[in-house]
């Protein structure tokens, strides 16, 4: 078997006219060679070189409405500090909020100043 870096890209440009397989290619050659023969068959790649690069532009000046709808976020609430975190909830807790509609979160955040503030009125008891 060949080394792949043995390979010139016009052997591997010939490889991708020839009837050999994937399989029979890298058997032969490898792996890496009969990648490289399976790009060089597909007609809708090209090396990326040079030229290519200084073509290129940031797709916020190529296309600037699809960015700002990728980066699209919430507006902050006015008056309002929130932080966004990652929480775990039990199965049916979550269901129990689902169920009753949309601003589920609103309602989960609801409930648990309820909790904060019920526990204020009633401060656990210390143990001595």
């Amino acid at each position: 078997m060949l080394e792949p870096t043995e390979l010139t890209q016009t052997q591997i440009d010939e490889l991708a006219v020839s009837d050999l397989t994937f399989s029979e290619i890298a058997e032969k050659y490898g792996e890496d060679t009969a990648i490289n023969v399976g790009i060089a068959r597909d007609p809708d790649t090209f090396e990326l070189d040079d030229a290519w690069f200084a073509r290129a532009r940031p797709a916020i000046e190529v296309h600037p409405h699809l960015v700002a709808q990728s980066l699209r976020r919430r507006r902050k609430q006015e008056g309002l500090d929130k932080w966004e975190v990652n929480v775990s909830f039990d199965t049916d807790v979550l269901a129990h909020f689902l169920e009753s509609g949309p601003d589920w979160q609103k309602r989960i955040n609801d409930t648990l100043r309820s909790a904060i503030e019920a526990s204020h009125q009633n401060p656990p008891l210390l143990h001595e």
